[in-house]
């Protein structure tokens, strides 16, 4: 990545664009040409044009991006950041201890480590726009949207409406001083530290102060918004004006307000973006009659529900009173509708918890109608009739009942709900097991290590492989379940093949992505690890290759735990689609298994082979059924093979008798 500062004429941009830029921001504006490039190997030189170490390789195309550097006045600003060729150095209009420093920034030349930043920034204030755009523009309700110092991002119709303030005059301003009376200043400051603290929503009654001087008392809901990495890019304000001072404190009014505008523009949101879908959920208490009747307190009790609800929900979600026996629940961005009914299942398991009213206490179940759109809704309220359709279903049903609304997802909701209810039996039945196969060094012939796979012996179906069941699993709490016996199982088997084996001898575990990303889930291994007297080095964990492209991340901080734990990670189906052989030396890997397109591609193999020498590498290739297969990867130089070509996967059994029979002891 390179950047090229000039102040006059720029080489390879397009010089209307430059014309306009200097026209408009003024002589002092600095553009700089940024020119992205990718190599797979590191650069030579400082400030000329880099060049690959090793000679001979093919240069990929430049992409060129104009980064404009204050002063610029603000309408041009909001001009250029729509162009997706622009980057705007946003420190200035992002950080008020640089807003003063425009002059120093206009002389100095941006660092070549400073240009990520610049595209960082450039994607922050693009979804910034968008949702100026998209949603404040939609909504009734004034909404006020800020940076997280306070200061002032911009307003939508009806709050410049009811303020009286100019587009302007609000980015001059800060929301915890200039709009609010003098009463509330500490409150709103305080609010908004709590927000990005803790990125829950926040609630508060508060005087907003409009542009004439007046104070307009109103009910405010302030929402933190985060990018794709969890970050928070800025906070929105949701104002109701009250105009009977004894309406401050009805939450049940505001929250539905708040649900209401949430959902009419989520409905826009997926007819403009077919990908985007989202869930309503209303929760209804079961025999809410009888339970009610318990209450003297009501609002007291819808209070601790209420709270209880929003425990188990993401920032983003929202939820809203319906009636005194209802809540409305709205899930943003849920792919699936098992995500909405593990939701649903997670805020049962907390309402089922007993509720402390004086000396007593009172046991709740709650039931559930979902909506997963899109689903060709015309408005918001022929939505929220077909959930309230789904919650009399499942009310009629019987108590922690979940139903939804369309009978296919609700068939694949019930299936899920099946399998997760059978697992958790199998395990308390000991109807899972473990079977083992043998992984076989090609040269030798020897067995090195095995890998293991679950299964699960169905009492009507059979034995089932893992692939059947465990996609469901993984979206419920079960999979942590069987994971964790799974591994204190397989430990206890490779300490008996080692007995066998030799020390060396390894052992393969497939892990699900939400188990390898939990906190805590690497000690635990090494615990049951170190339980049995096993080395770490004899344990691999396989991940999948996307894993390492799209979580990159939360994996960098997964190899850091790795490493010191001294256990290995095998990349498994590995067919160079997500990273590629270039970027291999940048992931602390013990290994690759090799999908069956590369395992058919000599050239490729031969690629992996040379890699492998050089970085201690091992390769396995799974899933060898034929002897010409086996012969070519011999060929090749793959190190490892598993496959009924050379022993079928077997029980814990089965295999401790072919490790004795088969006489060959690992080194």
């Amino acid at each position: 990545m390179r950047a090229d500062a000039d102040s006059g004429e720029v080489e390879g941009s397009d010089p209307s664009a430059a014309d306009l830029f200097r026209g408009e921001a003024g002589s002092a504006c600095k553009v700089c040409i940024v020119h992205a490039e990718h190599f797979s190997q590191p650069f030579t030189g400082g400030h000329e044009r880099p060049v690959p170490v090793r000679s001979g390789e093919q240069r990929p195309p430049v992409v060129s991006f104009t980064l404009v550097r204050p002063p610029v006045h603000p309408e041009t600003l909001g001009a250029l950041i729509t162009s997706p060729a622009v980057i705007i150095d946003a420190d200035v209009y992002l950080r008020p201890d640089l807003s003063s420093a425009s002059d120093i920034y206009a002389e100095a030349t941006p660092p070549a480590d400073s240009i990520l930043d610049g595209f960082v920034e450039y994607h922050r204030l693009a979804q910034k726009n968008v949702f100026m755009e998209e949603i404040l523009s939609h909504l009734e309700t004034p909404v006020l949207a800020g940076y997280a110092d306070g200061r002032i991002l911009g307003g939508n119709e009806a709050f410049l409406s009811l303020t009286g303030y100019s587009r302007y005059d609000l980015t001059t301003r800060n929301w915890t001083v200039d709009l609010a009376s003098l009463d509330f200043q500490a409150l709103q400051e305080n609010v908004l530290a709590s927000l990005l603290e803790t990125g829950r929503t926040q609630e508060l009654h508060t005087e907003l102060q409009t542009s004439g001087g007046k104070f307009v008392p109103c009910q405010v809901s302030v929402f933190l918004h985060k990018d794709e990495m969890g970050y928070p890019l800025f906070f929105s304000a949701h104002y109701h004006p009250v105009k009977d001072s004894k309406m401050l404190g009805s939450q049940e009014s505001n929250s539905g307000q708040i649900f209401s505008d949430s959902l009419q523009y989520a409905m826009k949101r997926s007819i403009r973006h077919p990908d985007y879908a989202f869930v309503v959920l209303l929760m209804g208490i079961d025999n809410a009659e009888q339970v009610l009747l318990q209450v003297e307190d009501h609002k007291s009790f819808l209070e601790m529900l209420a709270k209880r609800t929003a425990k188990c929900l993401r920032t983003l979600d929202i939820p809203a009173y319906l009636d005194t026996e209802k809540f409305l629940i709205l899930l943003d961005n849920v792919p699936d509708v098992i995500g909405a009914v593990r939701v649903a299942q997670r805020i049962q398991e907390e309402t089922a918890r007993p509720f402390k009213l004086g000396q007593s206490e009172l046991r709740v179940t709650c039931s559930f109608g979902v909506v997963m759109a899109p689903r060709d809704y015309k408005d918001d309220k022929e939505m929220l009739k077909d959930a309230r359709t789904a919650l009399n279903r499942a009310l009629q049903r019987g108590e922690r009942q979940i139903v939804i609304f369309d009978d296919r997802q609700n068939s694949e909701a019930v299936q899920f709900l099946r399998i997760e209810s059978g697992l958790r039996n199998a395990l308390l039945e000991n109807e899972v097991s473990m079977h083992y196969q043998p992984i076989v060094h090609l040269e030798t012939g020897a067995t090195h290590g095995v890998e293991a796979y679950m299964r699960w012996n169905h009492k009507r179906k059979g034995l089932l492989r893992a692939e059947w069941f465990l996609p469901f699993a993984e979206h419920s709490d079960v999979v942590l379940e069987l994971e964790a016996w799974a591994v204190r199982r397989a430990c206890s088997a490779l300490k008996r093949f080692q007995q066998v084996m030799g020390e060396n001898f390894f052992l393969g575990l497939n892990v699900s992505l939400r188990n390898v990303l939990r906190h805590g889930f690497i000690e635990e291994l090494t615990a049951v690890v170190s339980e049995h007297g096993l080395s770490p080095a004899a344990i691999f964990l396989e991940v999948r290759e996307e894993w390492l492209k799209y979580f990159a991340e939360r994996f960098s901080n997964v190899f850091v735990e790795v490493e010191k734990a001294g256990v290995g990670i095998v990349v498994d189906h590995f067919d160079a689609t997500h990273i590629s052989l270039a970027d291999l030396h940048r992931f602390p890997l013990r290994g690759l298994k090799l999908n069956t397109s590369l395992q058919n591609d000599p050239g490729m193999l031969a690629s992996l082979s040379s890699i492998a020498l050089g970085t201690g590498l091992i390769l396995v290739a799974p899933g060898v059924e034929d002897a010409t297969r086996l012969e070519s990867l011999q060929e090749h130089g793959c190190t490892y093979a598993q496959g009924d070509a050379l022993a079928p996967v077997m029980d814990e059994e089965a295999l401790a008798g072919y490790l004795v029979g088969s006489g060959v002891r690992d080194a």
